[in-house]
Parts: structure tokens; C-alpha cells; sequence
């Protein structure tokens, strides 16, 4: 019995029978798979991701060539289908069965020596926004979109005590499927990896790998393909600060805003909008863009735009990307200058097959949807975007382009061209790009990207799901993206209640706090006058950049195992401020279980992952403004009332028992645009408070007495101190000067005045 040996004891047999077995502790997880026929081939090699030994079988001639590679240095197999001739007619006639397959599977729980007692099955649907999904260990039970096909990538498999292996594709991520059971009716189906039913004709030496990663916990197996695949095809990625979209608060006119497909009564749409964002800056709530959504452009089945607002209609395809005569008789002229020359952000969609723009471009047409053949139409597109004053091209309806048209799936790269095509169009004209209702294959194509800064990661904003079902489905977006190093967008959200024109949102803090902690953008829908300027300003400065943490906010390990909407289990996510003096870790428990029970439990600060303190910290409770000390061995006590959160700071502990809250009125207490470069001193602590000109900014902390304190500044800022009663908390206030920035010095060890 032969054996390919990788790190941590991944392993691949060749177990006789003609199967193989892949083991990972035990020695069979995933079940039988399929050995191809034919003779093989044990060679070894080395290429970025290290040495490796594998296997190669020789199939019947024309077949393709199917090899295994496991790595000495990585706990990592790779499953690799090589065309060694151009080959046609291998389209089976439905995406979700594969032409080719490798591997194929069926994971069995019950074998003698199979996947650990208790394993369950995670992954991310071939849906909009990348659906999470969770089944049992033979990949039964999910709750799919049943319009999508039951294609799920990453597939995570996660043992009771976390172990997780992963099974991802490393390239050729629009061509490759893994195809699930879709019922119990297909369980003997297993699993099936390979090229999707739709690919008809490849070319000779066309190559897709598929990667299966071992690792501790599914997070840390999430990272570890995220840092493959961004070392492997060399992504450079935008600052989480790139422009003003995704840098600053902006204003969203899409699906769950206020004015989606609707006006003020007796308005028109650029009047409305105009008066709207004079509104916003004289109540000073800084908005620094404006996006416009689908309403503005004609498809193919035209809603109206009116104070009544629109019916919801099929989403047909789009006819021109032009400004609609009946709203901008004189096209978009002067309508920059009337938002007071704010940046815009335009949104776009799939192609209508009665585009007249296919009267002299190119395109493959399939049923009611067409796709221009190459990039020329979309070059002509950001053109006009740039010509309008435009920041961000929003290109949505990613899944429809490639779901809807064969022409795009039926031959390899068609897809990544077109991304990639738009990607360069993009950047030569200085904007950047959302991916909106993206596939899993689209967020793992952003690795040959460079203008993308920011993607979806659930489903749209108060449209058909309940409030809690996209909290889960954002958490676990953000993870995929956080391993890829996107920036995920909430969707927009509105901070006020109830008014005329439509429902308000009962969960607006909870809303805000999530845009907050994406680390992307954060936009706001609200009807003019109606903003709630404190709740909004948890989010950003006065000047209107966004207070971010490092990362997405991201769910924890645990929540792969249950599905935090669908059991009544709490959805829990974190993310981090880093400094020299250490790591501020920010901490979200949520109830958002459809059972709608509350929810009492203790989270062990040890489940936190990768973000689980090292040493002793201040836990300090944003909302209540209590806070406690913990070891590491510690928990957080939860208990949450149906669609109630708790949110909480991991403040690191100095000498003296000093813990430096931050900014107590923000979401994000220590983001490096509020407090800079936070380090320690032989007396304390020092670091910059930022801002904008004349803003007032009050910082906290707590230690065993009050700090003494020193305020420099290069021009006239004032700074105060006073103390608050009880326990050592202190505050400080600094008003910023004309250069918005102030050092701040915290000595312990000198008796405060």
C-alpha cells in the first residue's frame, strides 16, 4: 500500500480496492475515493508552496492526466486534471454534474476508523453572496437556495474537537464545481470534484488544481488557502482606505434606502437627492459619496421611479447603462455639482439580450441574458463612468452573468477574462470596483485582481430575510473574505424609525455596529431629516473617515458547527485593533436564532482562535460601559433576549493595571485613524489622538490610580483631564487643532496632580 505523506499527519493511501483514502489523525475521512484506472507513476518535486511527493495515473489515451501531490512541509494535498490534448464534447448539459471528476467521495461516519463521531459539513453555496451552509458529515442536510445548484465551495469538514479539512479549488475557479448531495436522494451520489457539466471544449495543457487543507480549526483552514492563494498568484490589495467609497461614510440609494425606485412626493429623483444631501451636511453628518443603484439605467422591464416607490419585478436584464430619459431628461449634466461635487459610485448589472448595445458588439446570448464576447463594450462603460464623476463601478448580478449565459462557462477563462478585462479597464481610468451577489468562484477570482475594494457578503439589506439570517450570513462571509484580504459591505443600512415613505429599522444599532466592524464600507439610506446623527457617528470621525478595525469582523470557530439562525446557539464574531503595545480585540455575541429564545451561555475567551488574549486583559462592555479583568482562562457571560447583541473590548493590561479603553463613543475604540500607533513607555503608554480640525475627543481607560498625563500638539489644540468615580476609570478630552492631531502620554508611575 503506497502512501503520500504531508505535514501533520495528512495523509493519502492507496488502500487497494481500487479506492483511495485520505487520513487526518484517523485514517479515513472522507471515504472511498474513486481510483482512476491505469498504471502509476510516484514522482516528487517542489514548486512555492514546497516539496511534495505524488502520484500520477495514466489514463486511456486523450484522457486527461489526474495526479495527487501531497506537500512535506504543509499539511496539504492537491488534486490536479491536466487536458494533454484539446478536447471537446464534454458537456454534460447541467452545471452541477461535473465532465470530469477528481476527486469523488462519499464520506462515511459509520466506517471503522472513518470521520470522527459528531463531524459536520460547511461550505459556501454557488449562490448570490456565497450562501454558508452547513450539513452533517456526509454532506446531508443543508438548507440550499433552491434556485441555485447544490455546488459548494470551500467544503469544510469540522470535527467536534475543530479539526477541519478543507477542499478548495487553487485555480480555474469558474471551471471547477463541488457538487453535494442535494437530498437524501442522492447520498450515494457522494461528493464530486471536477470540471462543471457546462465546460463543452478545453484546450491541450488546460490544468485546474483542487487543494485539501488539514488544520487545527476551520479559520485557521481558511487562512491558510487564503495565504496560498494570495502568495500563489501575487494579489496586490487596495488599502481598506482606497477612496472615498470605501473610506468614508457614504450615502446608498440601493435595495432596503429609502429612496430605492423612490422620490419625496412632488419631487423629482435628482431634486430628492439633491435636498437630501444638502440636509445631511447641514445637520452635519459628513457623507464624502453617493451611490447611485439600478433605478437610473433602463432594463429590459422598466420600473417606475415615483413617491410611491416601485413593485418588485423580475430582475431583467439591463438595456442601456445610460441615464433614463424620464428621470435625467438632460442626462447626468450638472447633477455632480447639485450633490455639492461629491464622488458617485455607479451601479451596473448583467446584460439584457435585447441590448441594442449587441446590435455592433459581440456577444454570446442565451434565453433572455446576453455577455459581450470581450472587454471592448465594458471599457466604453468605465469610460462613461469616469466621465461622470464617478469613484467605484458596482458591477451586481455577478451569479446571473455567469449562470445565465452558457457562452461564458462552456470554454476555460471566459470568465476570468471578463473580470480581469474589467479589473484593467478600471484601473487605467483610477476607480475601483464592488463585486456585488458574487459567487464563491468570484471572491476566489479577486486573487488576479487589483481594484477591488470591497465585495457583498449577504443577502440584500431588509429584502426577503429577517434581520438575523443576514447577521449570520455576514459573519461567515467575512470570514471567506477576510482570508482572501477583501473589505466586505454590509449593504446599506437606515438609522431611524418609521416615516411616510416606508418601515424604518428597529435594529439600527445593531446595523450600524456590523458596517462598523467590516472594515469595508458603511452607507447609510436614510429619508432626509430623519438620520440619527449620534448613531451614525459611532461609525466615523466628523470629517467622515471611517474608525475600522484591521480585519472584517469574522465568525468564530464554533459557529461552524451550528448554524447560528437555524439552532438556537449564539453567533459570535471578532476582529482586532492592532498597536506595537498589542492587540485590542473587539467582540460580538449576537442572538439572531430564528427559534427566537433567548440565549444564556459563557464564551471561554480560548475560543477566540487566533484572537484569544496571551495574557491577562480588561474586558470593558461598550454598551453598559462596565468592565472587568480576565486571565485567558476566562469567559464572556452572555445573555441575549431574541436579536439582542453584546459587544465588548479585550483592552491589554500595562503596568500599573492600566487598560486603555479608546474612544468610548465609537464602535471601533482604538482604530489607528482615531488613536494612532499606541506603544508603551517605561511609565505607561503613549500614542496620537487624530481627528479633524476642532473636533473634541474623549479617551478612556482604567488603572490601579489615575495616570498622569501629557498633551503635545503642533499648533493650539487644548487638552482636559477629568476622573470618573469608582474603580480607577479615567478620561481624558482633547480638542484637536488645525492639524488634527495630538500625543498623548500616560505615566503610571507619577503621582497624578
Amino acid at each position: 500500500m503506497k502512501e503520500l505523506r504531508a505535514a501533520d499527519g495528512l495523509v493519502l493511501r492507496d488502500a487497494g480496492e481500487e479506492s483511495l483514502r485520505i487520513g487526518f489523525s484517523e485514517p479515513d475521512w472522507l471515504g472511498p475515493i474513486a481510483r482512476p484506472a491505469g498504471r502509476v507513476e510516484v514522482f516528487g518535486g517542489a514548486d512555492p508552496h514546497g516539496r511534495w511527493e505524488g502520484m500520477r495515473f495514466e489514463a486511456a489515451e486523450g484522457a486527461p492526466r489526474l495526479c495527487v501531490r501531497a506537500y512535506a512541509e504543509r499539511p496539504l494535498l492537491v488534486f490536479r486534471i491536466e487536458a494533454r490534448r484539446s478536447l471537446s464534447g464534454l458537456a454534460t448539459g447541467k452545471f452541477a454534474t461535473p465532465g470530469v471528476v477528481w476527486p469523488g467521495f462519499r464520506p462515511d461516519r459509520r466506517a471503522a476508523g472513518g470521520i470522527p463521531e459528531g463531524t459536520a459539513s460547511y461550505g459556501h453555496q454557488y449562490t448570490e453572496f456565497a450562501l454558508p451552509v452547513q450539513g452533517d458529515a456526509s454532506c446531508l442536510g443543508y438548507t440550499f437556495a433552491g434556485h441555485r445548484p447544490p455546488v459548494v465551495f470551500p467544503l469544510l469538514f469540522v470535527a467536534p474537537d475543530l479539526r477541519t479539512l478543507l477542499l478548495a479549488p487553487l485555480e480555474g475557479f469558474h471551471e471547477q464545481v463541488i457538487v453535494v448531495p442535494k437530498d437524501a436522494s442522492e447520498a450515494d451520489l457522494g461528493v464530486r470534484c471536477g470540471w462543471h457539466g457546462d465546460l463543452d471544449s478545453v484546450p491541450e495543457g488546460f490544468v485546474t488544481e483542487l487543494a485539501v487543507v488539514a488544520a487545527s480549526r476551520p479559520r485557521a483552514a481558511l487562512d491558510a488557502l487564503g495565504e496560498m492563494l494570495l502568495r500563489r498568484h501575487g494579489t496586490r490589495r487596495p488599502s481598506r482606505y482606497a477612496d472615498d467609497g470605501v473610506g468614508r461614510l457614504s450615502y446608498w440609494t440601493d435595495n432596503g434606502s429609502v429612496y430605492y425606485y423612490r422620490t419625496e412626493p412632488g419631487e423629482d429623483y435628482a431634486t430628492t437627492l439633491e435636498r437630501t444631501i444638502a440636509e445631511l451636511r447641514a445637520a452635519r453628518v459628513p457623507v464624502c459619496s453617493v451611490q447611485l443603484d439600478s433605478w437610473f439605467y433602463p432594463h429590459e422591464t422598466l420600473r417606475p421611479v415615483s413617491d410611491e416607490g416601485a413593485p418588485v419585478v423580475p430582475p431583467t436584464g439591463m438595456l442601456r447603462w445610460e441615464p433614463r430619459e424620464d428621470l435625467f431628461p438632460n442626462g447626468f449634466e450638472g447633477l455632480r455639482e447639485r450633490l455639492g461635487g461629491l464622488p458617485l459610485t455607479f451601479h451596473s448589472r448583467h446584460f439584457s439580450a435585447h441590448s441594442p448595445y449587441f446590435d455592433a458588439a459581440s456577444a454570446w446570448r442565451d434565453a433572455a441574458y446576453a455577455h459581450p464576447v470581450d472587454s471592448r463594450l465594458l471599457d466604453r462603460l468605465l469610460e462613461q463612468a469616469a466621465s461622470w464623476g464617478a469613484i467605484t463601478y458596482e458591477q451586481d448580478w455577478l451569479v446571473e452573468s455567469f449562470l445565465g449565459v452558457r457562452g461564458l462557462r462552456e470554454a476555460p477563462g471566459r470568465a476570468r477574462a471578463w473580470q480581469e478585462g474589467m479589473d484593467r479597464s478600471a484601473r487605467s481610468r483610477g476607480l475601483t470596483l464592488q463585486w456585488c451577489m458574487a459567487t464563491p468562484a468570484d471572491f476566489l477570482q479577486t486573487v488576479g485582481l487589483e481594484q477591488v475594494t470591497s465585495i457583498r457578503t449577504s443577502g440584500d439589506y431588509r429584502y426577503l430575510f429577517e434581520n438575523g439570517l443576514n447577521w449570520v450570513w455576514f459573519l461567515h462571509g467575512n470570514a471567506f473574505a477576510r482570508a482572501l484580504g477583501l473589505h466586505p459591505y454590509k449593504d446599506v443600512f437606515v438609522s431611524h424609525g418609521e416615516t411616510g415613505l416606508g418601515p424604518g429599522e428597529r435594529y439600527a444599532e445593531a446595523e450600524s455596529l456590523l458596517a462598523a466592524l467590516s472594515a469595508g464600507p458603511v452607507g447609510i439610506g436614510d429619508r432626509r431629516g430623519h438620520t440619527d446623527r449620534d448613531l451614525v457617528l459611532r461609525t466615523c470621525r466628523d470629517d467622515g473617515v471611517l474608525l475600522k478595525p484591521d480585519a472584517p469582523i469574522a465568525a468564530i470557530d464554533r459557529c461552524f458547527r451550528r448554524n447560528a439562525f437555524l439552532e438556537a446557539t449564539p453567533l459570535v464574531g471578532e476582529t482586532e485593533s492592532a498597536h506595537p503595545a498589542g492587540r485590542w480585540v473587539y467582540v460580538l455575541a449576537m442572538n439572531a436564532s430564528r427559534a427566537k429564545v433567548a440565549l444564556r451561555e459563557s464564551i471561554p475567551l480560548a475560543d477566540l482562535g487566533a484572537a484569544a488574549p496571551s495574557g491577562p486583559v480588561v474586558a470593558y462592555d461598550w454598551r453598559t460601559r462596565r468592565f472587568a479583568k480576565l486571565d485567558p482562562s476566562g469567559a464572556l457571560e452572555i445573555d441575549l433576549g431574541w436579536q439582542e447583541f453584546s459587544y465588548t473590548v479585550l483592552c491589554p493590561v500595562f503596568e500599573g493595571g492600566l487598560a486603555l479603553f479608546g474612544d468610548p463613543t465609537k464602535y471601533v475604540t482604538c482604530a489607528d485613524r482615531r488613536l494612532g500607533g499606541i506603544e508603551k513607555t517605561p511609565d505607561g503608554l503613549r500614542f496620537d489622538v487624530l481627528g479633524s480640525p476642532g473636533e473634541e475627543i474623549r479617551i478612556e481607560g482604567c488603572a490601579a490610580r489615575p495616570p498622569a498625563f501629557r498633551v503635545r500638539a503642533p499648533d493650539d489644540s487644548l487638552a482636559a483631564r477629568r476622573l470618573d468615580e469608582g474603580g480607577g476609570r479615567f478620561a481624558i478630552v482633547v480638542r484637536l487643532g488645525r492639524a488634527g492631531r495630538a500625543e498623548v502620554e500616560l505615566d503610571v508611575r507619577t503621582e497624578s496632580a
